[in-house]
């Protein structure tokens, strides 16, 4: 009888630390394990003496106050200082699109805090420290994010941007697009596409069938989440108009905490975080109609 318990006990002990090791890496399986799990990636970076997930970016206690735009969700990391060229539009319909004085507003400036290049990942604040009265700043190792790591599982590259301009545009708001490009983007009271009848060819992908005969409505074609483009836009304060004034930026495409994204095809392995898949240019089709 004790050896089948010591048995019992030594398979769950793997079961448990495979548990750790994986839980995370495909999408929609949550954020330990994530890409965004810094002690993940360690020895690259500097992991959490206590292995938390969560505390490189918030803290339940004496987060920083006013960080960014002031709207910091118990925020806990240092804040970007970069400033970076907002993207030029080039169309010239596209041009009349007017673009915040604050290219990273909202969430943006929140994931900049990584992902730009110069501020290290791994420089979050003690949960001992008083930090928004002048403690210090626990740091990690000045890591930041390079173009040409790739971890051990030999998972795509994490990436910077020390350029918007060759970026998708952000830090404008979603209804001005709507109204300067008529018929070329969905209302964002739809959800991202999560199935359609296509197979991995894009070229297989019927998007004049999104629409119902009125043009308002998505097809029986396609299957919407229930996240609404809306849901992901900052500052959203429109409640009774149809198209939402609320300004696109990084979370408008990404599920940072690795919930809700999209799960890729069988047969592909990657995991940008996103609401739609990449096959059939989903993603991208979500909101364009092309």
């Amino acid at each position: 009888m004790k050896k089948q318990i010591a048995m019992a006990i030594a398979v769950a002990g793997i079961s448990a630390s495979a548990t750790v090791a994986f839980a995370g890496l495909g999408a929609a399986t949550g954020i330990n394990g994530s890409k965004h799990d810094l002690n993940s990636l360690v020895p690259t970076y500097t992991g959490d003496t206590l292995g938390r997930t969560c505390v490189f970016c918030h803290t339940p206690h004496n987060a920083i106050k006013g960080g960014g735009d002031g709207e910091t969700p118990l925020w806990n990391h240092a804040d970007t200082t970069v400033q970076l060229q907002p993207y030029a539009w080039v169309s010239p319909a596209n041009k009349t699109i007017p673009m915040n004085t604050d290219p990273l507003i909202g969430p943006t400036r929140l994931c900049m805090a990584c992902h730009d290049g110069v501020t290290a990942v791994d420089a979050h604040g003690s949960a001992n420290g008083n930090i928004d009265n002048g403690g210090t700043w626990t740091l990690g190792t000045t890591h930041v994010m390079t173009s040409s790591y790739t971890d051990a599982l030999g998972h795509p590259t994490l990436r910077y941007i020390n350029d918007l301009q060759v970026t998708h545009p952000i830090g404008f708001k979603y209804s001005d697009a709507y109204a300067a490009r008529p018929g070329e983007l969905v209302p964002s009271s739809f959800g991202y596409i999560v199935s359609a009848p296509y197979g991995t060819a894009a070229a297989t992908f019927d998007t004049h069938s999104r629409f119902d005969s009125t043009g308002t409505a998505p097809g029986t074609t396609f299957t919407l989440s229930t996240k609404k483009i809306q849901d992901t836009l900052y500052g959203n304060t429109n409640t009774t108009g149809t198209e939402s004034n609320g300004y696109m930026t990084c979370a408008t495409c990404h599920d940072v905490h690795n919930t809700v994204n999209a799960v890729p095809d069988a047969g592909h392995d990657y995991n940008y975080f996103l609401y739609a898949k990449e096959e059939g240019s989903a993603i991208c089709l979500s909101c364009h109609i092309k």
